[in-house]
């Protein structure tokens, strides 16, 4: 499950009308980093599970992927799909893994914003919002994908990746933004701490 301590948040003005909600803690980016890598790899699980189930063939999933990258893997058969390549594998890590890191800078930068409902967030909306946006781009990004993905388990890979890279994110400790730095210091010892009309004058 994906767990979170609340961070604190200060309105600051844009103008005499508008105020933002900005985070006083945040998330390093090693952080992120190492929460993409370990979703990316939950996300491996239910993926080959899914060409093990169906194709009877770990290696679906990786070649599926790594299709998109070869145009002479077009018009391949699912037969061919389920045999080990090694180039498909090493080209399926490449792919996988540098959207598993930059997915999981995301998260670390936005985990932050949502600090009271974090396994909703990183779990269940992120994902969602993640196969949304594929789901409409996919076709352009690699038609063969578009083709042959199966949805619903792509959906199931995709909250496994939103779980673990959550929980991995919040495992880190916050650094200090210069929000945090911009308080009077007595806030910032723990002496004073804002109070709710503070919090909320413009």
């Amino acid at each position: 499950m994906c767990t979170s301590i609340y961070t604190p948040m200060s309105h600051l003005p844009l103008d005499e009308r508008h105020r933002k909600l900005l985070p006083l803690e945040t998330f390093s980016v090693m952080s992120g980093v190492k929460g993409g890598i370990a979703g990316g790899l939950a996300m491996i699980v239910p993926a080959a599970l899914f060409g093990y189930i169906k194709y009877h063939s770990v290696w679906y999933a990786a070649n599926l992927l790594a299709a998109g990258g070869f145009i002479s893997w077009a018009g391949q058969s699912d037969a061919f799909l389920a045999q080990f390549h090694p180039e498909g594998l090493l080209a399926a890590l490449a792919i996988h893994g540098l959207t598993s890191v930059l997915i999981g800078l995301l998260y670390g930068a936005m985990l932050p914003m949502y600090p009271k409902k974090p396994i909703l967030t990183c779990g269940f909306v992120a994902p969602f919002l993640w196969t949304g946006i594929l789901h409409s781009a996919l076709g352009i990004i690699s038609p063969i994908l578009n083709e042959r993905i199966n949805w619903p388990w792509f959906v199931v890979s995709q909250v496994a990746f939103g779980l673990v890279a959550g929980f991995v994110v919040n495992l880190h400790v916050k650094v200090r933004t210069p929000q945090f730095r911009s308080l009077p210091f007595s806030v910032r010892a723990g002496i004073h701490m804002l109070g709710e009309d503070e919090d909320k004058a413009p």
